[in-house]
C-alpha cells in the first residue's frame, strides 16, 4: 500500500534537503520560519508543494498551523533540535538529514527537484534572520 503525503511531509522534506551535507542550523525564530514558509508558499513554481497549507496573513506574522504541527512533531521524534544554551537555533538531526526520500515513493522526481529549490530558497531567508 502506497503512503499518502501529508503536508508535514513537505516541511520535513525540505529540512532533510537542508541537512544533508552536515548538521544544518537555523534560528529558531518561530515568525522568521512561518515568514519563510508562507513566502515559499507564494512563489509560483513552488506553490503546488504548499496547496494544503493555510496562512492566516491576518496577525503580525503569516502564522500556519501546519508550520507549528510540524515543528512540534519533528522535535518529539528527535529529527530536530532546539540546542544551545539559548535554545535559540534548530538543528536538524543526522537521522532526518540521511531520511531515504526516494525510497518512501511520497514525492515524484519534479517534486524532488521542487522540494531541493525550496530548501535553498529556505536557506537564504532564514540566513537573512541572522543577520537582524
Amino acid at each position: 500500500m502506497k503512503e499518502e503525503r501529508v503536508p508535514s511531509d513537505v516541511i520535513r522534506a525540505i529540512f532533510h534537503f537542508l541537512g544533508e551535507e552536515t548538521h544544518f542550523r537555523f534560528p529558531a525564530n518561530i515568525p522568521k520560519i512561518h515568514s519563510a514558509f508562507y513566502e515559499l508558499s507564494q512563489e509560483r513554481d513552488l506553490s503546488t508543494l504548499f496547496e494544503d497549507f493555510v496562512f492566516d496573513t491576518s496577525k503580525i506574522f503569516p502564522y500556519c498551523e501546519t508550520v507549528s504541527y510540524t515543528l512540534d512533531i519533528l522535535q518529539k521524534a528527535n529529527l530536530l533540535a532546539c540546542i544551545n544554551p539559548g535554545l535559540d537555533e534548530f538543528e536538524i538531526s543526522k537521522a532526518l538529514s540521511q531520511w531515504n526520500i526516494e525510497e518512501t515513493e511520497l514525492f515524484n522526481e519534479n517534486d524532488i527537484d521542487l522540494l531541493k529549490k525550496a530548501a535553498k530558497k529556505f536557506e537564504d531567508l532564514v540566513k537573512a534572520a541572522y543577520a537582524l
